[in-house]
């Protein structure tokens, strides 16, 4: 008998009896066009999608001014605020064009990612940060784009991989789910002749995040959460 309550327990240790777990509605994204339109096209609720009033970010100036709508309070808010006034327990950030792939050097980048990224751990030191790679482009959009390129995307990429490395913070990979072997958006996820996604991009995307997130939540419990929760069920 306890044999089998010790197993029933290892498969659900981590929920409720072991502590708050992350579910899929505590996971908050911040991003610019791409991210706005998970409302859309994603069926995440607008208090789940950080973005501004004209459904972007500007990545260069990020960290000024009031980047962020909330459109439940119709305000604009800062980046800092809305870490501070929300507290989300999961933020999950897409950012790097709109002023950055293609436009800056790996120095600057880099600099603008971390102060992101520093300015929501002072103000909601609780929250986990997820930062998810910039998405591919349309094979269209050179003719949009003359700085913004996929090799331009690749690149920040991995200045978003190696900055996320040095912080211990998760790096999401959905280029490469939604990359053809050419370099570019596949056709299939292409809804218009830039960067923006169908539906079916989004079920990929909103699919990995959330394995990510919560096989990250599970893989982090330490030995010693884990040692209580069995001790919970044997002397139970």
């Amino acid at each position: 008998m306890i044999l089998l309550a010790i197993m029933i327990f290892s498969a659900v240790c981590g929920h409720a009896a072991c502590g708050a777990q992350i579910n899929e509605n505590d996971i908050v994204f911040f991003g610019d066009s791409t991210t706005a339109h998970m409302k859309l096209r994603g069926g995440i609720p607008e208090e789940r999608v950080w973005t501004g009033k004209a459904n972007t970010v500007l990545f260069r100036t990020v960290c000024e001014g009031k980047p962020i709508y909330f459109e439940d309070e119709d305000r604009a808010v800062s980046l800092a605020d809305a870490a501070k006034e929300r507290k989300p327990k999961v933020l999950v950030i897409t950012l790097g064009v709109s002023g950055g792939a293609g436009f800056m050097p790996e120095e600057k980048f880099v600099a603008v990612y971390e102060k992101m990224i520093d300015t929501v751990t002072e103000n909601s030191p609780k929250t986990k940060i997820f930062v998810q790679s910039i998405l591919p482009l349309s094979d269209k959009s050179t003719v949009h784009y003359k700085k913004l390129s996929k090799q331009a995307v690749c690149e920040a990429n991995e200045w978003i991989k190696g900055l996320c490395a040095r912080k211990g913070i998760t790096y999401i990979d959905s280029h490469s789910l939604l990359c053809g072997e050419d370099g570019y958006l596949k056709k299939v996820y292409q809804n218009d002749e830039y960067m923006h996604l169908t539906s079916a991009a989004y079920r990929v995307i909103i699919d990995n995040v959330y394995k990510t997130v919560i096989n990250s939540e599970t893989n982090t419990k330490t030995e010693g959460e884990k040692q209580s929760c069995r001790k919970i069920w044997v002397e139970g």
